[in-house]
């Protein structure tokens, strides 16, 4: 079995994004959002902001299902494995996709982009972001000169907005940002939070600091979170067995990783594999 086999299905969302032009879209959330494919678990190379106008149902995001309802933000950060899964009434607002290269490449505040999750802004925060979705949207539909200049200044103050009411700290909160985006990419190998305090261009101790402050936990168990949450993706969506997964998480061998497994989930690998599999069928 080759590494690909056994992966989630690519979403049709990512060939939308590439046609149109591969660093931000802007679309409709009935439309391009939970559909066909949007139900199986799947990952972008994008962050996804999903904001709710309308409808019910739920969003799950790295194994942690959500409750969906209007005036919610999700955040999905670029990697983050999610689903929908489909409620009463269907789901009607606005999907912002971006790549950060857009602001980091082009010189903007990406250490803006907030943490991953659910949101529900207060009044005052939910009317300004329709208004800057509405002019996103605009811009993107009317392409006049200097487009391109005003969706990564929209875009920006978008971001900045999210990031008052997910990371209230301000600026510093990017730091925990970047770190969270770093955890998740540390998928393929088990990374210290020296080894992420070096790649920051900080000191551990300032890494610890301002991420616990951030997040309300230390940087070490977000990290160990993060290949936890890989694990029991490949656990509940692969074929892989114990030893395949442990070689593709970095782990020397099958059996340090089944003793990692326990020690953070309680259960053994097999046995977490089978829960979710009866769980499936039962559902």
């Amino acid at each position: 079995m080759t590494a690909a086999q056994g992966r989630p299905p690519m979403h049709s969302l990512d060939a939308t994004m590439a046609a149109a032009g591969g660093l931000f879209l802007l679309g409709d959330l009935r439309t391009q959002g939970p559909g066909p494919t949007a139900y199986v678990p799947h990952r972008h190379d994008f962050v996804e902001l999903a904001w709710l106008r309308a409808g019910s149902g739920h969003h799950v995001i790295d194994l942690q299902e959500h409750a969906a309802e209007p005036g919610d933000l999700f955040i999905v950060a670029a990697g983050q494995m999610h689903h929908w899964v489909p409620g009463e009434i269907e789901v009607d607002g606005a999907l912002v996709l971006f790549r950060t290269e857009l602001l980091l490449g082009k010189g903007g505040p990406g250490d803006w982009v907030p943490l991953s999750g659910k949101w529900h802004p207060d009044p005052a925060s939910a009317l300004r972001i329709e208004a800057l979705i509405t002019q996103l949207e605009t811009e993107q539909r009317q392409r006049a000169v200097g487009y391109e200049l005003a969706i990564r200044s929209l875009l920006t103050a978008l971001l900045v907005l999210c990031g008052r009411f997910v990371s209230p700290g301000g600026a510093g909160d990017g730091l925990a940002a970047q770190f969270e985006r770093l955890a998740r990419q540390s998928r393929g190998e088990l990374r210290t939070v020296a080894d992420c305090a070096r790649e920051l261009s900080v000191t551990p101790g300032h890494l610890s600091e301002v991420v616990s402050a951030a997040t309300g936990r230390p940087p070490g168990e977000i990290l160990r979170e993060a290949v936890m949450h890989e694990a029991q993706r490949l656990l509940a969506r692969s074929d892989f067995s114990c030893a395949q997964i442990a070689h593709e998480l970095g782990f020397d061998d099958a059996s340090y990783f089944s003793r990692f497994f326990r020690r953070e989930a309680g259960m053994t690998p097999s046995r977490f594999r089978d829960l979710h599999r009866n769980h499936t069928h039962a559902a």
